[in-house]
């Protein structure tokens, strides 16, 4: 969200941005932008965020690689739910112009076909994570403040986002794949490198940057009014090979000394671990002209970069 208040301000939004820091710990900084510290789950914070706003950008949710999916299951179907419904209240209560959403690509877990297109979660069996459940509801209820009030949204679907911001954990599947590879690879030297499952599931990566600029550029014009957007680069890659393009941009850039080639432990898998993810982004480039700009490989390097100058590499 961070990369998305940057663009906001950039074009010239007044900004009130809220943070739990539940998952990383307070982070102090100088902030261009009116502050709140709390929990949305807390009604009263969701009011003093709610209140004289004219338009809302709900990023907040409890964000894990399928780990926490597994691990943390209560605390995010119940908290982000909570949080999403009482900033949907206050928003009625202060006359907000619009809510937008942001869900996820985890909407379509138990969708058949690909790439997905956004009216295939129509009819199609609920996700099975309970993130994903979350994220489905959390659009239903969009929609139904709409049906029965008529407070407009817009619903953004991102597919797997690249951010130098988060970083990889000790324990496996708890931060995104890309921070955790990174870990495990520059950080950790694992050769062979632990790898969850065949490594053979398929994502497509989407850099920050892209994804932010098109939030702010486009959640408050008409045409997305009460419209559904995947968004992402359609580009898709294996886990193995996302280890691999890691791996060598980590060896080109003399993080790694050795020119052995990398090798994997195979973990099991956890049970709910879907093995294709593909966006059709048809519907954002024909309707507002849309594409990601940034290829993984760019990605990846600004990433490892990022990494690299906080070790003092």
């Amino acid at each position: 969200m961070q990369s998305t208040i940057h663009y906001l301000l950039e074009v010239g939004y007044s900004v009130r941005g809220v943070d739990s820091f539940f998952r990383y710990g307070k982070v102090e900084k100088t902030r261009d932008y009116e502050f709140v510290e709390g929990d949305l789950c807390d009604i009263g914070v969701a009011k003093k965020a709610c209140e004289g706003v004219d338009v809302i950008i709900q990023a907040a949710a409890r964000i894990f690689g399928v780990g926490g999916f597994h691990k943390y299951p209560a605390d995010i179907l119940s908290k982000d739910v909570t949080l999403h419904q009482n900033i949907l209240w206050e928003a009625l209560r202060n006359d907000v112009q619009k809510v937008v959403y942001t869900s996820s690509s985890m909407i379509y877990e138990r969708v058949a076909k690909v790439p997905y297109e956004e009216d295939d979660i129509d009819g199609a069996p609920a996700p099975s994570t309970d993130y994903g459940l979350s994220k489905l509801v959390g659009e239903r209820l969009c929609k139904a403040f709409y049906k029965q009030y008529g407070l407009k949204y817009t619903i953004w679907r991102p597919f797997n986002i690249i951010t130098p911001q988060e970083k990889g954990e000790d324990e496996p599947g708890i931060s995104h794949v890309f921070a955790d590879f990174i870990k495990k690879i520059i950080t950790d030297r694992q050769n062979p490198m632990d790898i969850l499952g065949d490594g053979k599931q398929i994502r497509c990566f989407t850099w920050i940057g892209d994804i932010a600029s098109a939030i702010a550029k486009y959640s408050f014009k008409s045409v997305t009014d009460c419209e559904v957007f995947n968004i992402g680069n359609p580009a898709p890659t294996t886990m193995r090979e996302l280890a691999l393009k890691i791996y060598a941009i980590a060896q080109k850039e003399g993080l790694i000394q050795n020119k052995s080639e990398l090798t994997f432990r195979h973990l099991p898998s956890y049970e709910y671990d879907v093995k294709i993810r593909i966006p059709s982004i048809d519907k954002i480039k024909t309707m507002l002209g849309w594409q990601s700009e940034v290829e993984l490989d760019e990605a990846l390097h600004r990433c490892i970069d990022s990494v690299t100058e906080l070790k003092g590499d």
